[in-house]
């Protein structure tokens, strides 16, 4: 078992929050309650948090607690002997799926750490800038966006900021469950208060009560639509970083005799929370500059090209002011996008250095040096083509096949019995229902995953994307069947497997004494 701990249940709390709450909170779900009738998917989305997505996050960190190890170790202890190699080659797809995501929030980082730097010239500018110059100022101006895919060039700024989240991301990783905890303090708490200040700012705008009524108040005829009620079960299990073996590793730091129900609890809520704030954040600010028709559902497009119009019009002509606020709004964004990297990071480097037995810290160095050399990609010309098809394919198609996987594993026999006493182990009054969670985890949420993947492979079928097929199987499709083929071809070669095996009689080191010298 992982010899690793949180030095409190705080801590705990703390890291799993930065591990839930990133860029999919305080950008794609405003984006998703514009495009969905607001309160409406607010409403779909409660409902889902509860019924589905605080059940399975209770079993992910009650599995980890017991097993004390990561996704694969967990996943085959749910399964027969025979099938115990099925689970682990699933777990270790949830590992190499989270690395080839915090590979996307790397070159993410990068990019919100440049507009962070240029965004003060950008609000001392704004005034001789018309809202779309300003709108397209960094795919057109730093990046020099195609979107052919063709690289005919790269952003220097933006290379060095992706180098330098490469480095922010190392010393919080080489510390281990401690390291953890003690980033969070920053890249939770700091973008929460911030979110706080400028959701503040947002209600003084006189129309603000015409964005709070839209994003609140349900529109019931949006209640008829099945792809709302599709992409708000489905953001419940993207938001929470279930499925992506990120809580099993977070669950084994967990100190004795924690109430894992309590702490669930409180997880949900504040992932909730902070997408709310951001929401009325994003509502409120725009409505107040009179770009209410400017939000989508891309929370790339929204941060890059819609929040630098908003900021450069915050404070009127206090340009100085509006640069600040900048500043300090995208350096909260880098703390979530590198907090979500190190997270899906961390899910993949505690069981591979369980597995070979291998210190840690030495682990994370070579995969971050590994790594820069592979976002640099993302300061070329096609960065923009490359983050969208990849975190389609690997950060939604993936994470549906492999969320409807892991439920179907956890849903066998007798497990949502056994993990719901383990859930409750060191529960008093505060204790997770035994049958509405093995309704949820053997049922609903098989079901419910099962519906999202098939309509959405067939959309992807029927409507295909928006690039030339060689992009997709570039940057899609090759690295979709990498994510799963890679585990399953590794454990048939039996490379994933521990130095001293109790399958065999005798490990090396038995061996060593009883061989004649």
């Amino acid at each position: 078992m992982s010899n690793e701990k949180f030095s409190s249940k705080g801590g705990f709390i703390l890291a799993s929050i930065g591990a839930s709450v990133g860029l999919g909170n305080a950008l794609r779900f405003p984006g998703l309650c514009a495009q969905y009738g607001g309160g409406a998917f607010l409403l779909i989305y409660v409902i889902a948090l509860i019924v589905l997505g605080v059940p399975l996050l209770n079993a992910e960190i009650a599995l980890g607690r017991r097993t004390g190890g990561g996704s694969p170790k967990c996943l085959a202890s749910v399964l027969k002997e025979r099938r115990k190699k099925l689970g682990k080659g699933l777990g270790w797809a949830s590992c190499i799926n989270s690395t080839f995501t915090a590979l996307i929030y790397a070159g993410l980082a990068g990019w919100i750490i440049a507009t962070a730097i240029l965004i003060v010239p950008l609000s001392l500018s704004a005034g001789n800038l018309s809202k779309e110059e300003i709108s397209g100022y960094f795919f057109n101006n730093v990046l020099s966006a195609r979107n052919d895919g063709v690289i005919d060039g790269f952003s220097p700024i933006v290379a060095v900021c992706i180098v330098l989240a490469w480095v922010l991301m190392y010393f919080c990783l080489r510390g281990g469950a401690k390291t953890l905890s003690k980033s969070a303090k920053f890249t939770v708490i700091i973008p929460l208060v911030l979110l706080t200040c400028l959701a503040v700012r947002g209600l003084m705008y006189s129309n603000a009560p015409q964005a709070l009524s839209v994003l609140f108040i349900p529109d019931f005829t949006k209640l008829s639509s099945p792809q709302l009620w599709l992409t708000a079960l489905g953001q419940v299990f993207f938001s929470l970083s279930i499925v992506v073996g990120i809580m099993p590793v977070y669950g084994s730091y967990l100190p004795a005799g924690s109430n894992v129900f309590k702490c669930s609890a409180v997880i949900a809520l504040a992932d909730l929370s902070v997408s709310v704030l951001a929401s009325v954040v994003l509502f409120t600010t725009l409505y107040g500059c009179g770009l209410e028709g400017s939000i989508g559902a891309s929370g790339i497009i929204t941060a890059f090209a819609i929040y630098p119009v908003a900021i450069t019009r915050l404070f009127g002509d206090f340009a100085v002011l509006n640069g600040i606020v900048g500043v300090l709004f995208y350096s909260s964004l880098a703390m979530m996008a590198i907090q979500s990297a190190v997270s899906m990071l961390e899910a993949f480097l505690n069981p591979l250095s369980e597995e070979y037995s291998k210190p840690k810290k030495t682990i994370a160095k070579w995969v971050c040096l590994c790594g820069i050399p592979l976002t640099m990609l993302y300061s070329t010309t096609c960065a923009p083509v490359a983050v969208d098809v990849s975190d389609r394919f690997i950060n939604f198609y993936n994470v549906l096949i492999l969320g409807v996987a892991e439920c179907l594993i956890l849903g066998r026999n007798t497990t949502p019995q056994t993990l719901a006493e383990e859930i409750n182990k060191f529960s008093k009054k505060l204790k997770m229902p035994a049958r509405g969670f093995k309704i949820s985890i053997k049922y609903l949420s098989p079901a419910v995953l099962s519906s999202l993947t098939l309509y959405e492979f067939l959309r992807l079928i029927l409507n295909g994307l928006d690039y030339p097929l060689w992009l997709q199987l570039l940057f899609g499709w090759f690295l979709s069947l990498a994510v799963f083929g890679i585990p399953f071809i590794l454990l048939r070669e039996r490379r994933f497997r521990p130095r001293c095996h109790s399958e065999r009689p005798q490990c090396h080191s038995e061996r060593s004494e009883e061989s004649p010298r």
